[in-house]
C-alpha cells in the first residue's frame, strides 16, 4: 500500500493536466457540468481566476487531483468588492475526509484580503447544510443561495 502524503493545496494555473479529466469524467457521470465549464471558460479564456483576489486551488494527494475550487470577483454584481466560490468538487474517494473544509478555509482567507461578501450558489441540500456549517447564511437571491460577509 502506498502512501499519496499530505494533502497539497496548489494554485493552479494551467488546467491541461490529466487528473483533470478523472475529475471531469467523474462529475459528468454524477450529472455536475460545472468541471466542464471551468475548462471550458479557462480554454476559451472567458475565466482563467486571473482578475485581482481570484485563484483556482487543486488539492493534491501526491498526483491524484482530490479537489478543486476556485474564488472569483462575482460577476453577477456590479459591486467590485464581492468574492464568489466557484466550482467546489471533491472527488467521492476522497469525500468526507475534511478536504472541502480544507479548500473552503483557503478561499475565505483569500476572500478576507479582497472582498468584503462572498457569495456563492448551490441548490444541493448537503452542500447548503456544509457552506452553513461554515458560517455562510441562506439567502433566496437572484443566483445566489449563500453570503459570507467579513
Amino acid at each position: 500500500m502506498h502512501s499519496t502524503g499530505a494533502p497539497k493545496l496548489t494554485e493552479l494555473t494551467d488546467l491541461s493536466f490529466p487528473a483533470i479529466h478523472q475529475m471531469l469524467d467523474e462529475s459528468m457521470r454524477a450529472g455536475y457540468q460545472f468541471i466542464q465549464r471551468t475548462i471550458d471558460d479557462w480554454e476559451n479564456g472567458t475565466n482563467r481566476f486571473s482578475g485581482p483576489g481570484e485563484k483556482l486551488w487543486g488539492l493534491f494527494l501526491g498526483s491524484d487531483l482530490a479537489g478543486i475550487c476556485g474564488l472569483n470577483r462575482d460577476p453577477y454584481t456590479p459591486e467590485p468588492n464581492v468574492g464568489r466560490v466557484r466550482h467546489l468538487y471533491v472527488m467521492e474517494a476522497h469525500r468526507r475526509k475534511g478536504y472541502a473544509s480544507l479548500l473552503m478555509n483557503v478561499i475565505m482567507h483569500e476572500a478576507r484580503q479582497h472582498f468584503t461578501v462572498l457569495r456563492l450558489l448551490t441548490d444541493n441540500p448537503a452542500a447548503a447544510k456544509f457552506y452553513e456549517k461554515l458560517g455562510f447564511q441562506n439567502v433566496n437571491g437572484d443566483k445566489v443561495s449563500h453570503i459570507m460577509i467579513f
